[in-house]
């Protein structure tokens, strides 16, 4: 039998400098997933998300198929 994961609880980081650099990496992995459905599915994609720390915003768009960092 394979191991089964268990559920992960998702509740705000309390640590700011945690929930930074937790937010950085989850915000490249999205945008790459972005890119990744892009190309596979031929999918037009847009994506805005917005820094919760400085408002700045990070786009990306497809079929441009790269990201644009305003920050």
């Amino acid at each position: 039998m394979g191991r089964q994961r268990g559920r992960v609880v998702l509740r705000r980081i309390e640590d700011r400098r945690r929930r930074r650099i937790c937010f950085r990496k989850r915000r490249a992995g999205l945008i790459k997933k972005a890119e990744e459905l892009a190309v596979l599915c031929e999918a037009d994609v847009g994506l805005i998300v917005v820094n919760p720390f400085d408002r700045s915003f990070h786009c990306f768009a497809a079929p441009a198929t790269h990201a644009v960092d305003d920050a």
